[in-house]
């Protein structure tokens, strides 16, 4: 499945991107995100945990960059993960910053593949919860870079463990939200 978003960050796009390649920084703001220091090949251990009702997944894996072009300020970041027998979670994000205003804008075009129970929540639900992760994810970035901290210090912001029911609630209110613009849509096409 593919799945594109984009942030706001309130950095010029040179620093932006500087600071979104050092995975050690960006890693407190990833709900339930964890990584560990980088091998001699640029492999970064590491693990994220989801709760999505009585059901705990904590993917257990990797993640590099594997290539960059500072140049065009674009970058591709590889992941893989699993959560026990057969659960795993495999991830190519091409990350784009292009200037807006005073800071940047960041585009991720991501490439997601889900096996395992996670999996039968479908595509419309999956990319519903991502969008309500990036969001998050991108409020921390903006508060730690505006800061002007990094990744060791402990007054800056941390995203928690992502919680299914906060989530699934947020969920159910885009879904319902939609439903409703799809029925006014139709009252207005019915009308004309």
């Amino acid at each position: 499945m593919r799945l594109v978003d984009e942030i706001l960050i309130p950095a010029p796009p040179d620093r932006a991107y500087t600071w979104l390649l050092d995975l050690q920084q960006v890693a407190p703001c990833v709900p339930g995100g964890e990584i560990g220091a980088p091998d001699a090949d640029g492999i970064y251990p590491g693990k994220v945990s989801v709760k999505l009702g009585p059901m705990r997944f904590v993917y257990e894996g990797r993640v590099r960059i594997a290539e960059r072009d500072a140049a065009a300020r674009t970058a591709l970041i590889e992941g893989e993960g699993k959560a026990g027998g057969a659960e795993s979670a495999k991830v190519r994000a091409l990350m784009e910053v292009v200037p807006d205003g005073e800071g940047s804008r960041v585009r991720m075009t991501t490439d997601l593949e889900i096996r395992g129970r996670a999996a039968q929540m479908g595509a419309g639900m999956i990319g519903t919860v991502s969008r309500q992760l990036t969001a998050q994810a991108a409020a921390c970035i903006a508060a730690r870079i505006a800061a002007g901290g990094d990744a060791g210090d402990g007054a800056l912001p941390v995203a928690g463990e992502v919680s299914g029911i906060g989530l699934m609630a947020s969920v159910a209110s885009a879904k319902v939200g939609d439903a409703m613009r799809r029925l006014g849509r139709k009252g207005e096409e019915e009308k004309g």
